[in-house]
């Protein structure tokens, strides 16, 4: 556990500087960028070189925000990418290029501004880079893949879900809504280790919980209490979420959201009533298609070698 807890100093350590040295929103995206690609580097250390790539998606997403094709193009490209990699067992490293996506896309900038954000953004994932291979190198987590036309069938599933979610959280008004369509990607793995039944049930909580857990959050308007709060899901994330996948997944969206907030107050939506109909739309369409999935490709997953 002191281990554990001496990697999350390192990882907010440069942004805790930057912070305190009056550049809070320089931290706020170096963090981003330390956090996502230590999140890539441990879960798929095969491509934790391409870390770059977090920083190149959110400038992408940041710049064609406002233009519904493109950057729905990037989301589904991203999404489909994610879940054809669980063949090789590396779509939960990839969910961080992913995530960085859906924010870019909620946060529309002009390019100067987003090249800017994205240098800062980059400026972590190296700094997020040079800890995995280093401190971290010993931090190795057993991949689980599964099947080919698992994958395949994951993938296509993964995008449309992912881009559903998209669509309802703009229709709807949240201003931050990269959460939504995170959390659909982040939580029902591809493999099934039960019933589909009581796979569905644990999806159905894992939402529920992710939804009351971020709205608790937004009653923290203290920088200061937001960032215990990292610290302290960022311990249980490393410290459980490398034995337990379910763990891990349920974490992402709530670490990422507290971190994102930088210096600002994060607003899950513009009203209570349209958070929870989005999130009761997608919620339904999530479970529905992930039992799908599981009735029709039940596949228990096996380990790659690592």
């Amino acid at each position: 556990m002191a281990r554990i807890a001496v990697l999350v100093v390192l990882l907010l350590a440069p942004a805790a500087i930057l912070y305190v040295s009056g550049y809070p929103e320089f931290a706020r995206d170096f963090v981003l960028g330390t956090v996502l690609a230590f999140h890539l580097g441990v879960l798929a250390r095969p491509l934790a070189a391409f870390s770059f790539l977090i920083a190149g998606v959110y400038t992408a997403a940041a710049i064609t925000a406002n233009f519904t094709d493109g950057v729905a193009a990037l989301i589904v490209a991203c999404a489909a990418a994610t879940g054809a990699a669980s063949s090789l067992g590396l779509h939960r490293g990839l969910q961080a290029v992913l995530a960085a996506t859906l924010i870019g896309s909620f946060e529309p900038a002009t390019a100067t501004v987003a090249a800017v954000r994205g240098l800062a953004l980059l400026g972590g994932c190296l700094y997020g880079l040079i800890l995995v291979q280093t401190v971290a190198r010993t931090l190795t987590v057993r991949p689980l893949a599964v099947h080919s036309t698992t994958a395949l069938s994951y993938s296509v599933l993964l995008a449309v879900l992912v881009l559903v979610a998209w669509f309802t959280a703009r229709a709807v008004g949240l201003e931050q809504g990269w959460w939504l369509p995170l959390t659909v990607a982040a939580l029902g793995e591809p493999w099934l280790k039960s019933t589909p039944g009581k796979a569905v049930s644990r999806l159905a909580l894992a939402l529920a919980g992710t939804l009351l857990t971020l709205v608790a959050f937004e009653a923290v308007a203290e920088p200061s209490l937001r960032a215990a709060l990292a610290v302290t899901l960022l311990l249980a994330l490393l410290s459980l979420g490398r034995d337990r996948p379910d763990v891990q997944d349920f974490l992402l969206t709530p670490v990422l959201l507290l971190l994102a907030a930088g210096a600002g107050s994060y607003s899950l939506g513009v009203n209570a009533g349209g958070t929870l109909l989005a999130f009761l739309v997608v919620a339904t369409f999530t479970v529905l298609g992930k039992w799908v999935l599981w009735t029709l490709r039940p596949d228990t997953g096996h380990f790659i070698s690592a």
